[in-house]
């Protein structure tokens, strides 16, 4: 784990992983059950950028003036397409968008 990381999981049903991202995520994938889910990091999704096949993206109705990336400065150039296949809009004008990953990449 990182400095600064946590090294105890929160609740018995959350288990951390301290080994190669990428591995664990391909591990994942090859098992029955539901969908993995990231939130947040930059650096982490950066890392998994091949293994993601869809993004759902919430947007508000705040400006800070700067913020977090999608994905770090150390994500590889690998352009991917994407397709809208959901979203939602809130009464207070945040939106949550739905993409997969298209067919062609």
């Amino acid at each position: 784990m990182a400095p600064g990381r946590t090294t105890t999981s929160p609740d018995p049903a959350v288990e951390l992983i301290a080994g190669d991202p990428v591995e664990t995520v391909r591990a994942l994938k090859r098992q029955d059950g539901k969908d993995i889910w990231l939130m947040g990091g930059a650096e982490l999704a950066s890392s998994l950028y091949a293994e993601i096949d869809a993004l759902i993206l919430k947007v508000g109705p705040l400006t800070i003036g700067d913020g977090i990336p999608l994905f770090s400065r150390k994500a590889a150039f690998d352009p991917r397409t994407w397709r809208l296949g959901d979203h939602t809009v809130l009464g207070s004008g945040a939106m949550f968008l739905t993409y997969t990953r298209a067919a062609t990449d």
